[in-house]
This record gives structure tokens, C-alpha cells and sequence, in this order.
């Protein structure tokens, strides 16, 4: 079996989603975040603090090539789509899904999270260009678009299911 994407901006739901498909479809759930955590025996925060964004994408790109093979379902994080070779391996993908929401929703579900270096970083003006900047990135990557913003987590999986068993048919 081929692992299922959930890419999209920080915010949108991707690991909540995943965690509750992997339980409907009995499939392990690969939060790249915590893979990179676990492997580097520190958190996402601190990498960013003493290595900086550009060696965190390092590391994000080759967990991506890394889990590309597993039978999973793997949860990217928000800015996985920022280098091309990323995209591509996720443009070769058939079960890619674009969880997304607009900005003013996700700006209240981030706004003082101190978990998440881009948002201690940034005003709510430079994270809203970021997500401006990102969109058509994650749109690139050729998925399926769920919408999240009026949608419970049982409603978003449903849509899931139905798209999965599209393909399948």
C-alpha cells in the first residue's frame, strides 16, 4: 500500500485528521514533526533555535524521502512544500490530501502557540503572506482539497473515504 499525504498550512488539522483516520482505516499515523523530534533527540523548537529553518527543511525532506515507502498515513508539516524535490515526490503520489482553511480560521487556532517557531517569529501579517505564498504550492502537489473550516473531524474523514474509494473504483 501506498502512504497517504496530508499536507497544508500549519493550523489546518492534518495530524488531529490523520490520528482519526489511522484508527478508521487501522493504518499507523507518521507525524513528521515527531519523527524528526524522535530522531534528533530534541524538538522542532530548539532545532530551529540553534540550526535554524534551512537545516529543519533538511531534515524534513529526507524523513519525506525516508517515509515514502512506508504503508501509513503521514502528516506533513505546514512547510514541507517550500523545496521542489519535496513537491515532486509528492506530484508522484496518487493519495496526496490538501487539508485547507482560510487564514483568519487558522490565525485563531495558531495565535500564541508557543510550540510552533513561525508563529513566535512572525506578526499575523507575515504569516498570512507566508499561507499567500504557500497556497499554490500545496496546490501543485496535485491532491485531493478538503476544506476544514465548518467540518468535524468525522465529517473531514468521511470526505476522505469517499475520495479514497473514488480512486479506488
Amino acid at each position: 500500500m501506498e502512504p497517504l499525504y496530508f499536507i497544508g498550512f500549519m493550523g489546518v488539522g492534518k495530524t488531529t485528521i490523520g490520528k482519526r483516520l489511522g484508527e478508521v482505516l487501522n493504518l499507523p499515523v507518521v507525524d513528521m514533526d515527531s519523527y524528526i523530534e524522535e530522531n534528533e533527540g530534541t524538538t522542532i523548537k530548539e532545532i530551529f533555535n540553534h540550526h535554524g529553518e534551512s537545516y529543519f527543511r533538511d531534515l524534513e525532506s529526507e524523513a519525506l524521502m525516508k517515509l515514502s515507502g512506508t504503508p501509513a498515513i503521514i502528516t506533513t508539516g505546514g512547510g514541507v512544500v517550500e523545496r521542489e524535490e519535496n513537491r515532486q515526490l509528492l506530484r508522484g503520489k496518487h493519495q496526496v490530501f490538501h487539508l485547507t482553511c482560510p487564514f483568519d480560521v487558522l490565525w485563531s487556532r495558531l495565535e500564541g502557540d508557543e510550540n510552533r517557531p513561525l508563529v513566535q517569529k512572525n506578526s499575523k501579517e507575515r504569516l498570512s503572506s507566508l499561507y499567500n505564498r504557500r497556497l499554490p504550492l500545496y496546490e501543485s502537489c496535485n491532491g485531493f482539497d478538503i476544506e476544514t473550516k465548518d467540518q468535524t473531524v468525522e465529517e473531514v474523514v468521511q470526505s476522505i473515504l469517499h475520495n479514497l474509494k473514488g480512486r479506488a473504483e
